[in-house]
């Protein structure tokens, strides 16, 4: 008596089955708020209980989705909801503080660590590494600012940048899609927290 295995039809309903890949998500579908209450809207940690600044800018949104799709077309695992209207320093600063839907979600900010992506050059489908040997390092207090130290000159380009914001209370992350160009100058340093 001989068994055949049929793994082609299997395989066939498990892929129809399964969930979308963040790439073939909508923009606004991958980066909306949850429907729960309280410090339970923070849990998707896509950054909505945290407020960055870098180089004296703001995030912002990413709600174009042609950009949206062009960013997530290259697979470095990140859910990219966040942007910087301009250029910054491949020294940049970066500042958090607790804010956004739910305000008491991360209390006094503790620590920011951050992963670096090079998208310049990738092309749609292809995957690219975290880049080793970038760090942020505190000016001072970890409430203050946060400078972004890398071992080898980061060139020029297009980047997303995860920041992992850890408060006192609970952590969030932003990442963010940014273009970096070493011939500007980084925000100023703060020592001391004011937030």
């Amino acid at each position: 008596m001989r068994t055949e295995i049929r793994i082609a039809p299997v395989l066939a309903a498990l892929l129809l089955t399964a969930p979308a890949f963040s790439s073939d998500k909508p923009q606004s579908e991958r980066c909306a708020a949850n429907d729960a209450t309280g410090e339970m809207k923070c849990v998707n940690r896509n950054g909505l209980c945290a407020e960055l600044t870098v180089d004296g800018l703001k995030t912002e949104p990413l709600k174009d989705e042609k950009t949206a799709a062009r960013v997530h077309a290259i697979d470095h695992g990140e859910d990219v909801c966040w942007m910087l209207a301009r250029p910054v320093s491949t020294k940049l600063r970066a500042v958090a503080k607790a804010g956004g839907i739910f305000p008491p979600f991360l209390g006094k900010i503790q620590k920011l660590t951050v992963n670096a992506y090079r998208l310049d050059g990738a092309r749609p489908g292809a995957h690219v590494d975290s880049l080793d040997g970038v760090e942020l390092v505190a000016d001072g207090d970890p409430n203050g600012t946060w400078r972004l130290a890398s071992e080898k000159p980061l060139p020029k380009g297009e980047y997303v940048i995860v920041f992992r914001i850890f408060g006192l209370g609970n952590w969030d992350r932003q990442a963010v899609l940014v273009s970096l160009d070493p011939t500007l100058k980084p925000g100023p340093a703060e020592k001391t927290g004011k937030n």
